[in-house]
């Protein structure tokens, strides 16, 4: 999974920005206020990964103490549990302060932004859905000026059911006005693609044009599949691909 930080996690579904990696983290050495505020960003994403495992920890007590309930009530139908008191009151306290610290992350995290442009150079991160990392990550590799071959991480190919992750699964090339995807599985080490290509209908936006690579390759693996071409698929699964 790309976004397994959750202080990237928490940035990304707030912002749609997704990073590699804490890239603030090369300022908070320099003495600009530039660095100023990359040292109060690593602070507040440290405790907000800290209060991420609290929260965690916090929910599963209540878990188990719901699941200490269930079975009392349905042993004597009644309920005498212990301390639930305050462990609900530490949930909720977790609760709270994670609230706090997310939003502290995400004002930290815009700040330091609007001082550090950052290039998307021969490679990119995008999320398949818009301020959604449950849907995962397709790395984007420039493959010339106007084309990006297309990776998607483990969650993504989770997400989509195909079983191409960390590989490339096509390409999205953009035109005047759309992005056009071309599925196919590039071999291990090679950069050429097989005999086998599925140019596949325009997009409208970068991630829709992605999303249908994976969406192909999905059907392409179905029982539904049939052998056909994309020229072959009906008007739905056309419109299928392409949302």
């Amino acid at each position: 999974m790309f976004l397994n930080d959750p202080a990237l996690r928490r940035i990304a579904a707030d912002t749609n920005d997704v990073l590699p990696e804490h890239l603030w983290r090369h300022d908070t050495a320099t003495p600009e206020p530039i660095g100023d505020l990359a040292r109060i960003l690593h602070k507040t994403a440290c405790d907000f990964t800290d209060s991420t495992t609290n929260v965690d920890q916090a929910l599963t007590r209540v878990g188990v103490l719901a699941e200490t309930a269930r079975q009392g009530l349905a042993a004597r139908a009644d309920l005498h549990i212990a301390s639930y008191h305050q462990t609900l009151t530490d949930a909720l306290v977790a609760r709270e302060r994670h609230t706090v610290l997310g939003t502290a992350l995400v004002t930290c995290y815009h700040a330091w932004r609007n001082h550090r442009p950052i290039g998307d150079g021969d490679e990119r991160y995008l999320l398949l859905r818009r301020c959604d990392p449950s849907r995962g990550v397709a790395t984007l590799k420039r493959n010339d000026p106007h084309t990006w071959l297309v990776v998607p991480d483990a969650e993504a190919a989770g997400v989509f059911d195909i079983p191409y992750p960390d590989r490339v699964v096509g390409e999205v090339t953009e035109t005047e006005h759309e992005w056009t995807p071309t599925a196919y599985i590039a071999r291990p080490h090679h950069q050429a693609p097989p005999a086998t290509v599925y140019p596949l209908p325009a997009c409208g936006d970068l991630a829709s044009a992605c999303r249908s690579l994976l969406r192909w390759w999905h059907l392409r693996h179905s029982d539904t599949w049939r052998n056909r071409t994309p020229n072959q698929l009906d008007p739905a699964e056309l419109a299928h691909l392409s949302t």
